[in-house]
């Protein structure tokens, strides 16, 4: 019914005028080859792709309805995972796509940043279907207990570490599977019965699998995960009768696992090894701003654009009319350049073109540079090229290879610390010598977010000519970024005094990298390093050379069970809690080479 009184609303406007509507590009000039069949994305997984962004982060544009792409959606939250229903339920329906559509109706998953790609490739011509996400998803289940397919069964080396309770025998197949498989592969039946009822012909043209960071937190499950997932994506092959469908693994975003490090190895050997299987980076996305664990808004929707976009550079036939005009700042050193840009169309809908650079850039030269690339786009191969412009200042992407011509500060307790006072804004970069990395905090939206006392966690305390009016920069071992209002104590640390969680803070830029197993009592850990980057506008500086430091390392380890918090610091003078005291801040100039 929902579907049927928007059609008509957007039918009545669209005689009216097209332009009352909004902006709806004209669809009549420009459109690509049809081929009158309906495109199926299937879009599964756990909680990141169900989607725990809310609908609140996002732009007034996002949250506008998407009338070009639609969406048959169904999961469950992580308390229903104990009773699975064994059918999809009987009211799932196509829908048009928009915010509402993720682990409650205040939230979303990729979908959104999928509709805007998809919508560049498929635009309606009036109101007929073109594209469609078939999403079904749930937060908190694993390959052990939830996502088993039959392979998964029948390997018996792999069937013994899974939790068989729940399986279930497909009404399609007559074969066992686990339960979430069994309701992903009803869900996509039932989407295709009411596309064919209709009179349409369907296609599918791939699957984006959002998984794996809830199994990393347990031995078991990563000791069969690599295994598994190859299964997962062979069977799910078979299933839909397309042996070459191209299947998408999205990186995993979060360091709170125990094993996110062997996560993220596994998923790129799976991309290596299985044709027609990606990997979508994320390692430049962010969480949400109070927990560390989920894609914020934006981030949700860049990974959608970039989930949409590697499954159609497989067969793209949409022509593009330009590339965007963007500038990307890179340092004196090698970093990756971005694989996704957004283009233009020549029906004036924008998305996300996969990208392959034919040339890089001269990093010792200092100034903008181009770099060439190609898209291959199915009409031929387009040629653009990216601008870069090289400056003497680090990128924050986690890795510190452009450090090697600052200064080394290493603090005993902590490790090395770097100082960078650039153009606009402070930078700062550590590597943290700890072996007993702590990066599991879930205790998310009450007091410091869940990460003092919880997380491993490095803060900054920047002043300039008093204490009282300090900024306090935290950034946790699980990659969660704080900023604390001017002059606020610990024990204020608060999301009411959190500028990024307020959305006050305007230019900023963070990453963590961790390495070795977290989260473990045998030492297993092989720290882990952090960039910051800090606006001197929001940091309420205006002589950058005024700026004084100091710093604290909350190392939290564990010791007969139970968590024990070391407070490092590193201060002109060796006294508790010296970020009170303006006398034991360091001039930023001697940190600096």
């Amino acid at each position: 019914m929902k579907k049927i009184l928007i059609s008509v609303l957007l039918m009545v406007c669209l005689l009216m005028s097209a332009v009352a509507c909004g902006d709806k590009p004209d669809n009549n000039n420009n459109l690509p080859t049809e081929d009158n069949k309906i495109h199926l994305y299937i879009l599964t997984g756990q909680s990141g792709a169900r989607g725990k962004a809310v609908n609140t982060d996002l732009s007034e544009e996002q949250k506008e309805t998407n009338y070009d792409v639609d969406i048959i959606a169904e999961g469950l939250m992580m308390p229903q995972l104990n009773r699975i229903p064994e059918t999809i339920s009987d009211t799932a329906a196509i829908e048009f796509l928009e915010p509402g559509f993720g682990d409650s109706t205040a939230e979303f998953g990729p979908e959104l940043g999928m509709g805007e790609t998809l919508a560049s490739r498929f635009p309606k011509d009036g109101d007929t279907y073109k594209s469609v996400i078939v999403k079904y998803t749930a937060c908190g289940s694993t390959f052990t207990d939830h996502w088993y397919s039959k392979s998964m069964i029948e390997d018996e080396e792999v069937a013994a570490s899974l939790q068989l309770a729940q399986m279930r025998e497909n009404p399609k197949t007559g074969e066992m599977t686990g339960p979430l498989t069994n309701n992903l592969y009803q869900l996509i039946d039932r989407a295709i019965e009411i596309l064919e009822a209709e009179g349409y012909e369907t296609v599918i043209d791939g699957a984006a699998f959002v998984h794996g960071e809830q199994d990393a937190k347990f031995d078991v499950n990563m000791q069969i995960y690599e295994k598994a997932l190859e299964y997962f994506i062979t069977d799910l092959r078979e299933y839909v009768g397309v042996n070459n469908l191209p299947v998408v693994v999205t990186e995993a975003l979060t360091n709170s696992a125990n094993y996110s490090n062997e996560l993220r190895a596994i998923q790129k050997r799976i991309a290596d090894k299985m044709s027609g299987v990606s990997l979508v980076p994320a390692t430049d996305l962010y969480t949400n701003t109070f927990e560390p664990w989920h894609f914020g808004a934006e981030s949700n929707f860049v990974l959608g654009n970039r989930i949409a976009a590697e499954i159609i550079s497989l067969n793209d036939t949409r022509k593009v009319e330009a590339f965007e005009d963007v500038t990307v700042q890179v340092p004196t050193a090698q970093v990756t350049l971005p694989a996704y840009l957004k283009a233009t169309f020549t029906n004036g809908y924008t998305g996300y073109v996969k990208v392959t650079y034919t040339g890089t850039y001269d990093e010792k030269t200092l100034g903008q540079q181009t770099v060439p690339f190609t898209a291959d786009l199915g009409e031929g191969k387009y040629e653009g090229a990216l601008k870069v412009n090289v400056v003497a200042e680090p990128f924050v992407d986690g890795i510190l290879n452009e450090y090697a011509n600052v200064k080394k500060n290493t603090v005993a307790g902590i490790g090395d610390i770097y100082v960078v006072r650039g153009a606009t804004g402070l930078y700062i970069a550590a590597d943290i010598k700890d072996t007993t990395l702590r990066t599991d905090g879930e205790s998310w939206k009450v007091g410091d977010m869940g990460q003092s006392g919880v997380n491993d966690d490095f803060q900054v305390f920047v002043a300039t000519t008093s204490a009282d009016t300090r900024m306090t920069l935290c950034l946790s071992a699980a990659n969660l970024l704080r900023v604390y209002k001017p002059g606020t104590a610990a024990s204020a640390f608060t999301p009411a005094n959190n500028m990024v969680y307020l959305g006050t803070l305007n230019n900023y830029k963070y990453h963590v990298t961790t390495y070795g197993i977290a989260n473990d009592e045998n030492q297993a850990s092989e720290g882990f390093v952090l960039e910051m980057f800090v606006s001197y506008e929001d940091l309420g500086v205006s002589v950058p050379s005024d700026i004084m430091l100091c710093f604290l390392y909350s190392d939290v380890s564990v010791e007969n069970g139970k968590k024990v918090i070391n407070n490092v610091y590193y201060s002109k003078n060796e006294v508790a809690n010296p970020e009170t005291d303006i006398a034991n801040y360091i001039s930023s100039c001697d940190m600096i080479r």
